[in-house]
């Protein structure tokens, strides 16, 4: 069996490195998260205050991941700079202004098989009454996903809480023919 790194870039920004495939999960360089990170490059501040890499040399993705439309997930400047031509973009549907028309849009329930990944979308969000935050995560809107990849599971919640969802949650890895 071979290994799965998993990289986190604050504050909500995954790399997965498998042995034949590097996937990014809500890739949204925040210049205010990198002040101190000591391997950065950024292209340009304006017209973009936000627009760089947290590190120099990052593998361009082979899949991308996001889970929803706030621009601490979803930044079009950093998913552009990640793609190569025949990198695969998941994103609900209200990233579609963001991200343009080129990705392939998901709702929670939908599966998608790239190569010899599968993904599966599942429900996150914010219940309405909370002590924590005000609802900024309807339901129906953004998403967390499943990912089964060589063998195992890798489950990303998305922005959420603890949800009834959570229990339905398919974590058996299964392999692909």
């Amino acid at each position: 069996m071979t290994a799965i790194d998993i990289k986190w870039f604050p504050p909500s920004w995954f790399q997965i490195e498998s042995r034949d495939k590097i996937i990014y999960i809500d890739p949204a360089y925040l210049k205010k998260y990198y002040t101190n990170y000591p391997k950065k490059i950024e292209f340009y501040s304006w017209p973009d205050p936000i627009d760089g890499l947290p590190e120099k040399d990052l593998e361009r993705a082979d899949i991308i991941l996001v889970t929803h439309h706030h621009k601490d997930h979803c930044k079009s400047v950093t998913v552009n700079r990640l793609r190569k031509k025949r990198t695969s973009v998941i994103a609900p549907k209200r990233c579609l202004k963001e991200l343009g028309k080129n990705i392939t849009v998901i709702e929670a329930g939908e599966e998608v098989a790239i190569d010899k990944v599968r993904i599966r979308a599942v429900e996150a969000y914010n219940r309405e009454k909370s002590d924590k935050t005000k609802a900024a995560h309807k339901k129906g809107i953004g998403l967390g996903y499943v990912i089964y990849i060589e063998g195992k599971s890798i489950y990303h919640a998305g922005d959420t809480y603890l949800i009834p969802e959570m229990e339905d949650i398919d974590y058996t890895a299964k392999s692909l023919s």
